[in-house]
């Protein structure tokens, strides 16, 4: 079986970053009436974790999206921001997998509170867009590229 993985270029592991307390996040939405085309949690420090997805072919007419991360330090133009209480102190991290034409591919992750409130962030069902959900209620937020009890959920470690 093949792997895709998320796409992350920093020495930090990912799960040591995922798991630092949010105060807010903020989504972008590219095109209206599709699902938002990124998502960043904020820190107390003001840096923030921003992601994305990324499409890859996995076979003939068909590809999946994998999440990229990256650290940013800025708000863009337009995008909403929405405080988060419940996720200021200690975060369980999984990644959701989704198994297509032979390839298994980290398409989400799963935030968990300590007060048991998640995040869900994974791929959307329209190319480069995602599908969050536990941050606000905004039409087109959560549309997951496959069922979401079609996900397999891993601890990320």
């Amino acid at each position: 079986m093949n792997n895709v993985l998320f796409v992350w270029g920093d020495a930090t592991p990912l799960a040591a970053e995922l798991s630092k307390p949010i105060k807010r996040v903020s989504v972008e939405f590219g095109i209206p009436n599709v699902g938002p085309n990124s998502l960043t949690l904020w820190r107390s420090d003001g840096t923030g974790l921003r992601l994305h997805t990324e499409m890859h072919d996995v076979a003939l007419k068909r590809e999946v999206g994998v999440l990229n991360f990256e650290h940013v330090s800025a708000l863009r133009p337009g995008e909403t921001l929405v405080d988060i209480a419940s996720f200021q102190d200690r975060i369980v991290v999984s990644k959701l997998l989704i198994h297509e034409s032979g390839t298994s591919a980290e398409s989400g992750v799963v935030l968990k509170a300590s007060s048991g409130e998640e995040i869900v962030i994974v791929a959307g069902a329209y190319p480069y867009s995602l599908a969050i959900l536990g941050v606000a209620s905004i039409p087109h937020i959560f549309e997951p590229e496959y069922p979401i009890d079609l996900y397999t959920r891993v601890p990320l470690t």
